[in-house]
């Protein structure tokens, strides 16, 4: 975060003569100028900026493409997009790769002090009461019903206010502090999946108006499905306690007996609280949860495939990779594969 008295830097990445609200701000920013997607990129990777602002419509490298370029190299926090004509649905497309902020214009000295006082603020009524919302959302995310409980919050965000691009930037905060919060209550999720695997935009339509709302509550969805998979309700603590144990020590491959030691139980006991608590055996729980650490290992890692099965604590390959197939539909080549491409439908 910028503090106070610094001025900010700020790369102008517009294709057009530089406007005299920059010279107005003279004593707050010092703005660096680039005419195309190309120069804004080599500038970014060569030093370091508080805030960037993006033309819609660059030459050279689109401005889409910069966009996930910045967030997957992580090469600023903060993105404004900006159009001489609105352009809503791709504002909803630059707010699901990341931008805080979408201004026409001309720059108005006004809307961007207002951008300057965020990125210097650290805390706002508005982040509290995000992150107040945040916590319910993610209360919900182990019960049926998380999207509709996250749709309602959301629903509540927006109403307070009228401007359609600053309503996806609300349903896109909540989500993100939602994710945020996932991961800092459950940390064994991120074992199992990236939280990039949630933001990441896919299967966009050029003509949704609700855009980011339909991508939130989607991936509210899958969140909970996910979660719920590996760290089903069962009405117990003691339960939810060795869940989580297991869930953490995937890669130590600990057999059934320690754990049962680790909880001061019997084997017995154990097993039989799997089977009237969760309604599966204890080897189909460990099954399951050992299936998705390894699709997470074959997306994210560069694990052998040959080494796979005994990172997992099976000592037959051939019947791993049978395994594999037959609750993925896909083989562990294939899945290998399939990992390396990156889907976007923008």
């Amino acid at each position: 975060m910028a503090s106070l008295g610094k001025k900010l830097n700020v790369l102008v990445a517009i294709d057009e003569m530089e406007a005299p609200v920059w010279g107005r701000l003279a004593q707050q920013v010092t703005p660096v100028f680039a005419r195309d997607g190309l120069s804004a990129y080599q500038a970014l990777r060569s030093q370091s900026f508080d805030l960037v602002l993006l033309d819609l419509y660059l030459t050279g490298m689109d401005s889409l493409s910069l966009l996930r370029q910045i967030r997957t190299e992580q090469l600023c926090r903060s993105i404004v997009l900006t159009s001489e004509t609105p352009s809503f649905t791709y504002a909803q497309q630059g707010i699901l790769n990341g931008v805080c902020a979408y201004l026409l214009r001309p720059l108005q000295e006004e809307e961007l002090q207002t951008v300057i006082r965020t990125i210097r603020s650290e805390h706002s009524p508005q982040s509290a009461l995000m992150g107040q919302m945040a916590v319910q959302a993610v209360g919900s995310l182990r019960n049926e019903g998380a999207e509709d409980v996250f749709a309602s919050l959301g629903e509540h965000l927006v109403s307070l206010v009228e401007d359609p691009v600053e309503q996806s930037l609300r349903w896109r905060d909540l989500f993100a502090e939602t994710l945020r919060q996932t991961y800092q209550q459950y940390s064994w999720l991120r074992l199992y999946f990236h939280p990039d695997e949630f933001t990441r935009p896919d299967f966009l339509r050029d003509r949704d108006d609700q855009m980011v709302e339909h991508f939130c509550r989607r991936k509210i969805k899958l969140l909970s499905g996910l979660i719920t998979e590996l760290y089903p309700v069962c009405g117990n603590s003691r339960m939810d306690e060795v869940l989580s144990y297991l869930l953490q020590a995937i890669d130590r491959n600990v057999q059934q007996k320690e754990v049962a030691e680790q909880f001061y139980i019997t084997n017995s006991t154990l097993s039989t609280r799997f089977q009237t608590q969760l309604g599966i055996s204890y080897r189909e729980y460990m099954t399951r949860i050992k299936i998705r650490r390894a699709e997470y290992l074959l997306r994210h890692t560069n694990v052998r495939i040959r080494d796979l099965a005994g990172r997992l604590g099976y000592k037959d390959r051939d019947y791993f990779s049978k395994l594999f197939l037959q609750r993925t539909g896909m083989t562990l080549q294939e899945y290998a594969r399939e990992s390396t491409a990156n889907h976007y439908c923008i």
